[in-house]
């Protein structure tokens, strides 16, 4: 059975709570709020980027060789796309990093481009294989909306890059 389409038993959703203001955190969360706190070598990230219905925001699991990525926005966060980068050498320049990207679109749904996006810049500058979800849904958007989510997924993608990188920097010295 279905919960969330059983009449006598209705689904409560809750929207999730982002941390305040517009940068990620610069580390990784650890402890119990990570739930692959007991996995060597796995990182959490939560990150938030924007204001107003133009905000989005989400969490990232990094795993050694890959990171998994659900970004949210707007006035109805849901899944839309999803992308899967996958890092290889670049087919022009073999000694430049490049990847190869695959998405899946919900029908109707137009997050195709930022998934795609997201999931290619941090496959190529990771390393790794990098699957995002997207959801962002702004009702009545015009494409000044637009823009302005996707330069905040593209911001979301700088965030989740200086984590990340910080986090292997401290594993070095460490």
């Amino acid at each position: 059975m279905n919960p969330a389409t059983h009449p006598k038993r209705p689904t409560r959703l809750v929207r999730p709570q982002p941390l305040e203001g517009t940068r990620a955190p610069s580390a990784a969360l650890g402890g119990p709020d990570c739930p692959a706190a007991d996995c060597p070598g796995c990182r959490c990230f939560s990150f938030t980027v924007g204001k107003g219905r133009h905000r989005v925001w989400g969490t990232a699991l990094l795993t050694g060789k890959s990171l998994s990525v659900n970004l949210l926005g707007g006035d109805v966060p849901h899944v839309g796309a999803v992308a899967v980068g996958i890092p290889r050498p670049s087919l022009a320049r073999p000694a430049r990093q490049s990847a190869t990207t695959s998405v899946f679109a919900l029908t109707g749904h137009k997050e195709d481009e930022m998934a795609r996006s997201m999931a290619t810049e941090l496959a190529r500058r990771l390393g790794v294989t990098s699957v995002v979800v997207a959801g962002v849904h702004l009702d009545r958007a015009r494409p000044a909306d637009i823009a302005v989510v996707m330069r905040n997924a593209d911001r979301a993608v700088e965030e989740l890059l200086a984590c990340a990188m910080s986090d292997a920097r401290q594993k070095r010295r460490g």
